[in-house]
């Protein structure tokens, strides 16, 4: 398997699907000792990966399933470090479901993608890191930045010596940041994205986009302004009228290219995604909530 070179010790692992949801992008560093981060590239590829490549440690992001999923064929190869926030549902389909939905439907549709489709393999937390925990090997420095705001538990990690930002679902996605978690927070991920600029990141990697060689500051502003870009959209929305939450996200004014078949899947999350904003449009007066739904304030 080839791998694809960030740095002298930094490499991207190949993923399904060009590592676009339900999989997701890996990176190995190859140190004096081995780690992987992540589990999602499909488990075809993973074990082609581990039949070639060591592996000492294996460090994962988050708690999404597509971040996870085959983290159980790693057996007994590896301690598995997790984030302390998500040590209690990491691995355990339902109990990731249990956090991440409110709608029943939405997440028996996940729950089949994933445990019929991705064939995903349970696993449990060996050890947990947090904000404070700092990775140090010979010849890499790799240092937890806790960055909530997609999920609760998101971490990324900067690599100190050559400045490289491992962002995983802070994509950089030209659509725009995703927090559809119930959990999910906009004025975190705001927080999160200000923390990741401050590092001065020469280089950066993202899990379902791959690698940044340039401008990763000012990439990651253009990616925050979206935050902004969403709410005047909603705004021109409700121009024609009171419209309810669900009647807005039908439209899918956040993520109107995605995969037809995952559709339901997506009509949560961007749901989810929806209320947050009228939440925040609510608190800046910009919009009323009525029996009618909601409307813009003139």
């Amino acid at each position: 398997m080839e791998l694809l070179k960030i740095t002298d010790k930094l490499f991207v692992v190949p993923a399904q699907n060009k590592g676009r949801f339900p999989f997701s992008l890996s990176v190995y560093v190859d140190a004096e000792r081995k780690i992987l981060f992540d589990a999602g590239i499909g488990n075809k590829l993973l074990r082609a990966f581990l039949h070639e490549y060591p592996v000492d440690i294996v460090i994962f992001s988050h708690a999404h399933a597509d971040h996870i999923a085959g983290a159980g064929l790693l057996g007994n190869r590896a301690p598995l470090f997790v984030p302390a926030e998500s040590r209690d549902i990491f691995g355990d389909l339902g109990a990731m479901g249990g956090k991440f939905f409110t709608d029943p439907q939405a997440m028996q549709y996940w729950d089949r993608l994933f445990r019929e489709g991705v064939q995903f393999h349970p696993s449990a937390a060996t050890r947990t890191y947090d904000g404070r925990s700092a990775f140090e090997l010979e010849d890499v420095r790799l240092v937890a930045i806790h960055t909530p705001g997609h999920s609760e538990d998101h971490y990324c990690f900067f690599e100190e010596r050559s400045g490289t930002l491992l962002l995983f679902d802070v994509d950089l996605s030209p659509s725009g940041p995703w927090y559809g978690d119930p959990g999910s927070s906009i004025e975190q991920y705001e927080a999160s994205l200000a923390l990741l600029r401050a590092t001065n990141a020469e280089m950066a990697f993202s899990s379902h986009m791959g690698v940044l060689r340039k401008e990763v500051s000012k990439r990651l502003e253009s990616f925050g302004n979206i935050l902004q870009a969403r709410e005047e959209r909603l705004l021109d929305m409700l121009k024609g009228g009171p419209k309810s939450a669900e009647a807005l996200a039908k439209q899918f004014p956040f993520t109107p290219r995605h995969m037809e078949q995952l559709r339901p899947l997506y009509l949560y999350w961007e749901t989810n995604m929806v209320k947050k904003h009228l939440d925040r449009l609510i608190e800046a007066g910009s919009v009323n909530p009525s029996k009618d739904g909601y409307h813009r304030v003139s």
